[in-house]
């Protein structure tokens, strides 16, 4: 009897929440990392309840975006380079001196081991190369075999596409035409479903992401041959919703600001075809026009991109170039800004301003922080990812929002 009472006391007891009022646990919890939060699920049921609530997910969001300190200690660099990687923020330019232990973080994310094909190519590689055949003028009866050497530095994952981010959430393509919600913090992800057979044909597409603040939603558009359609993670479906009224000639992702998605388009304007930049609201799930820059025309490729809250028109893809534009108020077409650089590029997309107020930029696939102010630059080193591999990249934040909190029941 008294070692049943002993063994009794010793027995642990499950951790219980301080009896307070649900507000302020929420308001205390908010002002926590991501991190943290995480690890505190395992205390015990009632704290994994607490911290699952979709109120504290999206308490916790309010209190990011609208607080400085932890904007900036929540924000995220995601590199994407045959694996996704994650780097500090705060980590970039900080003080304003280069600090010189950039180190990126890999993350897990689904499907990050499904090989890419070239697994078994390579494992039947003979002498240290590859033997197939071929057939000379039609001739398959007597095929011939060919060597080919093939390099074994070959990565042997797959190409992981960013196709967007918003409020935690990352959009993702780890395999051709396969697309998930990743939220890179907590580890949580959703398989977005195919859309319905018929609805864009197998062919050229691209798409964007973002939240409608509306309908409390994130949406994912899907724009190929002509057709727009919408995937909305509240109901978990597709829905065709418009013809695309422009030329099919776009191939970047498009651009989320103020709750609508950009993308730079031909229109065709009787005989003339001139650019303008396509805003399609999430809200409405309509397209409208924006004016481009007075410069900008069909004989060059751009993209558009957001820096520090102002969309922006750059070139694209064809030959170098030392300029871009900046909308400095939104909507307005008299408002484009030619800024011009020191460097040339061919591509470049705009991430972020860093501590120091450089803007940090993604420049023909190397990171760089550009002093708007004196025209100086410098390339960052980042460790922990392959050199000689390129990438992309793109920023988000660290929350406690699920891919997996919004459908209907």
């Amino acid at each position: 009897m008294n070692k049943e009472r002993r063994f009794q006391q010793q027995s642990p007891v499950e951790a219980e929440i301080p009896l307070l009022p649900q507000e302020i646990m929420v308001e205390i919890l908010s002002r926590l990392p991501v991190k943290s939060l995480c690890q505190f699920r395992c205390v015990s049921k009632q704290w994994l309840s607490l911290i699952s609530d979709p109120l504290l997910a999206k308490s916790h969001l309010k209190k990011t975006v609208s607080n400085d300190c932890f904007y900036s200690q929540r924000k995220r660099v995601i590199i994407s380079s045959h694996n996704l990687y994650s780097l500090e923020y705060e980590s970039i330019g900080r003080n304003g001196s280069f600090d010189e232990s950039l180190v990126a973080l890999e993350l897990d994310y689904p499907l990050k081991d499904k090989p890419n094909g070239l697994a078994e190519l390579l494992d039947s590689a003979r002498d240290g190369f590859l033997y197939c055949e071929r057939s000379e003028e039609g001739n398959d009866e007597f095929p011939v075999m060919v060597k080919l050497n093939l390099p074994f530095c070959v990565n042997q994952r797959n190409w992981v596409d960013i196709l967007g981010s918003c409020n935690g959430l990352v959009c993702i393509a780890p395999d051709e035409d396969t697309l998930f919600l990743f939220n890179p913090s907590t580890r949580e992800s959703k398989r977005i479903p195919d859309p319905p057979s018929g609805f864009v044909p197998n062919g050229w597409s691209v798409y964007g992401f973002g939240y409608d603040f509306v309908n409390d939603d994130y949406k994912v558009v899907k724009v190929g041959c002509g057709t727009v359609c919408v995937y909305s993670l509240r109901t978990d479906s597709w829905r065709i919703v418009c013809s695309f009224p422009y030329v099919d000639n776009v191939s970047e992702s498009g651009v989320l600001l103020n709750g609508t998605i950009h993308w730079m388009v031909s229109f065709e304007d009787g005989v003339d075809c001139r650019c303008v930049v396509a805003a399609f609201s999430l809200e409405e799930e309509v397209f409208s026009d924006m004016p481009a820059p007075d410069i900008v025309d069909t004989s060059f490729e751009f993209v558009v991109g957001v820096l520090n809250g102002c969309l922006c028109v750059l070139h694209s893809r064809n030959q170098m170039h030392n300029d871009f534009w900046v909308m400095t108020e939104y909507g307005v077409g008299k408002s484009w800004t030619k800024l011009t650089l020191s460097l040339s590029y061919i591509c470049m997309k705009p991430l972020c301003l860093a501590q120091n107020r450089e803007a940090l930029l993604d420049v023909d696939g190397k990171l760089l922080l550009y002093n708007l102010e004196d025209d100086s630059y410098r390339y960052l080193v980042v460790d922990g990812i392959p050199a000689g591999d390129g990438f992309e990249a793109d920023t988000y934040l660290e929350t406690l929002v699920s891919p997996n909190g919004f459908c209907q029941t």
